[in-house]
């Protein structure tokens, strides 16, 4: 997974670097029937990534991210819930319960789980890697 991104700071071997993350509608205002909040709907991401090219601030570089590991986090934070869901579902009304709160039930729970394995994996450093792999040519 490749994102092209803008070096804020850098030292030793790694960098801090930011984009802006696109709208739905990739600010194609001439196509927009109105209504359009885009314009103050921009999120700034910042991560760390390592610097292996020696990118200075100011840089436009292209990060990677392992597949995998990007592939992980969407089963983890999309698919867990979900198949929590109509487990919960299924076996609720299979003993005799309510199958829709025990469902809803099921979800959260998942959205719990991805919660917390997300922050462990923050605090002890085993969450997505990001690296520089070489400078943008735009």
């Amino acid at each position: 997974m490749r994102q092209t991104v803008t070096v804020v700071s850098a030292s030793g071997g790694n960098a801090t670097v930011a984009y802006d993350r696109p709208t739905a509608c990739h600010m194609d205002c001439d196509h927009c029937a109105g209504g359009c909040a885009a314009m103050t709907a921009r999120e700034r991401i910042v991560v760390r990534a390592e610097n292996p090219i020696g990118a200075v601030p100011g840089d436009r570089v292209i990060i990677e991210a392992a597949a995998s590991a990007v592939y992980s986090a969407i089963l983890l934070v999309y698919a867990l819930p979900l198949v929590l869901f109509f487990a919960g579902y299924f076996g609720g009304s299979g003993l005799g319960a309510s199958g829709t709160w025990c469902g809803i039930g099921g979800f959260l729970l998942g959205l719990l789980v991805a919660v917390l394995v997300s922050r462990r994996k923050s605090r002890t450093g085993r969450g997505i890697q990001f690296q520089i792999v070489d400078y943008a040519r735009e």
